[in-house]
This record gives C-alpha cells, sequence and structure tokens, in this order.
C-alpha cells in the first residue's frame, strides 16, 4: 500500500456529509472526477438512490483538481445528501491514477468498487457488486461489471461502431461471457470491484503512469498476480453517458500506444520474439511519412454522424496506436 500521511498539502480540501456516521461499510465506491460535473451530477443523483441500504455503502469522490466548480458543488451535495458522503478535492492536477489513490487511501469498505464519473449505474449495481463478494469470500475474487451507451444518449455511427467492430480500441466486452472469469486486460475501472485486501497486497495504482492509459490494466496485472479471478457480471451495468467523437478517440489511442511501452516494462510482457519483431516492423511504418500522412488525413477528415467510415476509422485507430508507441520510444513529444 502506498503512504499518504504526508501528502496533505497537496489537497486543498475534504469534506464529509453530514451522515458520516458508518464505522465499517461493506462497500466503498470510489470515483475521481476531472472537469465533468454535468456527468458527475448525474452520476451521483443516481448512486444515492441505489438499492443498496445506505448503511452498508459510503460514496468517495476525488475532484483531480478541476477548478470548475466541482468544489463548489461537492461541497453542497455533501450537506444535502442522505448518503454516506465523502470528497476529496486535490490542488492541481495529477492524473488518474494518483486521485484514484488519493481515494483508495479513504476508503473503509471491505469492498471496493471504482466506476467513472460518466458512468450512470443501475438501480442494483452496487448491491450486485456487494452481493457478488458476499456470496465468494475468497479475497481473490473481483466483478467486472458491463457498460454501454444508453439509448436516450442516441450515440451517433461512430460510437455505436466502438461498441462493435472496433470493441478492440474501447471496452471490449463483446468477447467475455456473464458469469465466467477474464483476464487482467479486462480490468477496467469504469466498473469494477475488489476486495480491498487484495489492492493492499498487490499496491495501489502506479502513478509513473502520466496519461489516462493503462494505469489501470497495469493493476490488474499485478493484482492477477495475487490470485486475482476477474468475474465478469453483464447486469451490473452502468451507462456511459459520454458522447464521443472521432478526434477524442484518436487521442486516446495514441495515449494508449505511448503508455504501452511503460506498461510492457513494468508487467514484462511483450510476447514472443516473432510477435515483438512485427510490432517493430508496424512501430516503424507508422511513423514513416507516408503513414503519417495517412494519420492525419484521416484524423482531420468530418466524418457524418449517421454514416459509419469503419474501415476509416480502423485505419486511423490503428495507426494512432503505432505511432503513439513510437514517439514513446524516440521520447517524442505529444503529437495530440
Amino acid at each position: 500500500m502506498q503512504a499518504f500521511e504526508n501528502r496533505n498539502r497537496e489537497i486543498s480540501d475534504i469534506g464529509v456529509s453530514t451522515v458520516w456516521s458508518i464505522s465499517n461499510p461493506r462497500i466503498s465506491v470510489m470515483l475521481p472526477t476531472f472537469r465533468r460535473l454535468d456527468a458527475l451530477d448525474r452520476t451521483l443523483a443516481v448512486l444515492e438512490r441505489q438499492s443498496v441500504a445506505h448503511v452498508d455503502c459510503e460514496i468517495i469522490v476525488v475532484d483531480d483538481g478541476s477548478r470548475d466548480g466541482t468544489e463548489t458543488y461537492l461541497a453542497d451535495f455533501s450537506k444535502k445528501t442522505s448518503a454516506c458522503f465523502s470528497y476529496i478535492v486535490l490542488a492541481e492536477n495529477g492524473g488518474p491514477a494518483r486521485a484514484r489513490n488519493f481515494g483508495l487511501s479513504r476508503c473503509r469498505g471491505d469492498v471496493i468498487l471504482i466506476i467513472g464519473d460518466d458512468i450512470e449505474p443501475e438501480k442494483d449495481l452496487v448491491e450486485r457488486h456487494l452481493r457478488s463478494h458476499q456470496e465468494n469470500q475468497d479475497e481473490r475474487h473481483a466483478v467486472l461489471g458491463h457498460v454501454s451507451f444508453p439509448d436516450e444518449l442516441q450515440p451517433n455511427e461512430f460510437m455505436k461502431w466502438l461498441e462493435g467492430g472496433g470493441r478492440k480500441y474501447f471496452f471490449n466486452y463483446g468477447d467475455l461471457v456473464s458469469g465466467e472469469e477474464t483476464g487482467p486486460l479486462y480490468f477496467y475501472t469504469c466498473n469494477v470491484s475488489v476486495k480491498r485486501s487484495l489492492l493492499e497486497k498487490s499496491g495501489w495504482f502506479d502513478e509513473s503512469f502520466p496519461y489516462a492509459s493503462h494505469e489501470d490494466l497495469e493493476l490488474g496485472y499485478r493484482l492477477a498476480n495475487q490470485g486475482m479471478r476477474l468475474i465478469y457480471d453483464a447486469q451490473a451495468e452502468g451507462y456511459h453517458y459520454h458522447m464521443l467523437s472521432v478526434q477524442g478517440i484518436t487521442r486516446r489511442i495514441y495515449l494508449m500506444g505511448y503508455s504501452a511501452e511503460l506498461f510492457w516494462q513494468k508487467v514484462n510482457e511483450r510476447g514472443g520474439a516473432g510477435k515483438q519483431a512485427l510490432r517493430s516492423i508496424i512501430t516503424w511504418c507508422a511513423a514513416t511519412p507516408p503513414g503519417l500522412f495517412i494519420w492525419k488525413r484521416l484524423a482531420e477528415k468530418t466524418y457524418a454522424d449517421r454514416k459509419p467510415y469503419p474501415v476509416q476509422w480502423h485505419v486511423l485507430l490503428f495507426l494512432s496506436f503505432f505511432i503513439g508507441l513510437s514517439d514513446s520510444k524516440k521520447r517524442k513529444a505529444l503529437r495530440v
């Protein structure tokens, strides 16, 4: 476990709700947030109405230096909510790994559920996670919930493609079977729960990951090394209230490639010699002038919301990953 006793200077405020009186909650729901006030409001409104008893659950939010009114919102929410609620406001933005670690330092539940600030949970999501852990007391038991776009968000064709043919660039739930075990590469911190005791053995999030990519998967590997068995529960449902753009996902996949080199170093998992050689060739080709030209043209293209472009999107995101990987290897500044 990482120590936080000497990091109070990094926190501008800590607040609790007026009903902060649970001495031993069964489950802690923890989420970091950064400049997503509208989404956070929706998420917390549903979290405080969960089917799980308030006496069994605490909610912890970490504001990662938003400075957009989030701090005031959290202070007001803490005064009016009937849930067991706590929040931390960090003085400066430091990324999701650092923010989650501050949140983990406050969690007191035997089970910790990590979700995203733009994930609206079904009314029984917290209860399903808690029940699964109560039915399996083994500390190695962990639960991965499902996340999808709600119909009322009216997802565009690109978002639909990300859930289908492009799912390897997003949350790849399509390859999973509910009730069966999956691996650490599916440790998606938008909707996942694990026992606190196992987290204490594995250590928390590695703050050396500078961007919002791979820090969750790297923790998944360490948890797996401690014996974690991650069970997928498709009915532990959350809804991703976030309109996504081609440009936004292009940057996300570029950062995934940029972070992949550090991830492979950390987990010591690069595949066999043939796989490494193929990856090196693709990385070199992607970063050549022709590859960069194609990537830039596809990234700047205007895509109609109601028309699919599966080939162009696949090529764009494929190149984004390997150009990011190339830039990381060469220690170049970010392109996006």
